[in-house]
């Protein structure tokens, strides 16, 4: 059977049918394979409907352009370092480990946590409505943290989701006709040429979606090194900002008039090379060594490459995904680590620890 194929990656939001295999190739950069993986002429199969929600209950209604799936849908299953589908929410419990990079979870992390069918944790995961994975979260509504509210519940894409077109009012039509667009320059002028499809998101996309990273195979995203209230364009923290701004920037979130410490919020956009060169933060990736840490990610302006070491100019930048996973995690608050366990002066590693070195 043939498969899907994207310049090596197969996005967050890829809407395909059930079984549907993708040979992720860095020579192609549009979808290929069966149309009826992907779509349905009538939503109707021996008497049965076949569009299907998450869970693979059939729906009561087809979907949009006539797809079997929508994007919870397709992107269910288990990951296991072979698949060309990314894997973004599961019926069973992932396997996470400490952090999130040596088990079957990807770079997003897992929607299973927060799932209705699975978790169902409020805390452990952004509540998506897509395909009737989670309820509104209990405690905030539609109101994200640090921000307005929503006027419905948070979707994968669209204006109410992260992904696609953000002014569109459905996933359909917010990623419609991005899985054929040429994708193999990542300039973040359309859908299907931005980052994991966020409009207008730059970066440098690991072929098999970090599955259990390395420092010489992860995601490069794409930071700048602020000094000032102007928030830039085009990095991950910025897609973030556009739902969670008050915890970027604006009057009376950061530190007096001036963009620095003492910080009144946990910097993002900040490069750690800023600091003094004998300052703890120069130890990030251990001293003298200084490798990349795929479990406390650091953006760079330059993502032509990805980056297996860091030299603190510009390539050392803070960034929400430094400490949080998009999709969700065992962890409140969706961290990437147990926060319970960064325990100054314990003499643990890893979490907060892998930029404030000294204080274990």
């Amino acid at each position: 059977m043939k498969g899907i194929a994207q310049n090596g990656r197969i996005h967050l939001l890829v809407l395909a049918g059930a079984g549907l295999l993708c040979l992720p190739t860095l020579s192609m950069a549009k979808v290929t394979g069966q149309c009826a993986q992907c779509h349905t002429m009538h939503n109707s199969q021996g008497g049965s409907p076949m569009a299907v929600d998450a869970s693979g209950a059939a729906q009561s209604a087809p979907n949009n352009v006539l797809l079997v799936k929508g994007c919870v849908a397709c992107h269910t299953g288990t990951n296991d370092g072979t698949n060309n589908i990314p894997f973004v929410n599961s019926t069973t419990a992932p396997t996470y480990g400490t952090d999130g990079t040596t088990g079957n979870t990807l770079a997003g992390g897992n929607f299973y946590w927060v799932a209705s069918s699975g978790g169902a944790t409020d805390a452990a995961g952004h509540n998506v409505a897509t395909d009737s994975l989670a309820g509104a979260d209990a405690a905030l509504g539609n109101t994200p943290p640090g921000g307005t509210a929503l006027t419905s519940q948070l979707t994968c894409a669209g204006v109410t989701g992260c992904h696609g077109d953000r002014t569109a009012t459905s996933d359909f039509a917010a990623i419609s006709g991005a899985h054929h667009g040429n994708d193999g320059t990542l300039d973040g002028t359309s859908v299907a040429t931005s980052f994991r499809f966020l409009d207008g998101i730059v970066g440098l996309e690991d072929s098999d979606w970090e599955y259990q990273p390395t420092t010489t195979a992860h995601n490069q995203y794409y930071g700048v090194d602020r000094t000032d209230e102007t928030d830039p364009t085009g990095t991950i923290s910025s897609l973030c900002a556009e739902c969670h701004n008050d915890f970027h920037n604006g009057t009376g979130n950061v530190a007096g008039s001036t963009w620095g410490s003492p910080w009144v919020r946990h910097p993002t956009d900040f490069d750690m090379g800023n600091t003094a060169a004998g300052s703890e933060y120069r130890n990030y990736g251990g001293a003298g060594v200084n490798a990349y840490v795929v479990s406390a990610p650091v953006a760079s302006t330059d993502y032509s490459a990805v980056k297996s070491s860091v030299t603190f100019a510009d390539d050392t930048i803070v960034t929400c995904i430094s400490c949080h996973r998009a999709h969700g995690t065992p962890n409140a608050d969706l961290l990437r680590w147990d926060y319970s366990l960064v325990d100054a002066g314990s003499g643990n590693t890893g979490g907060c620890f892998e930029c404030h070195t000294t204080k274990n």
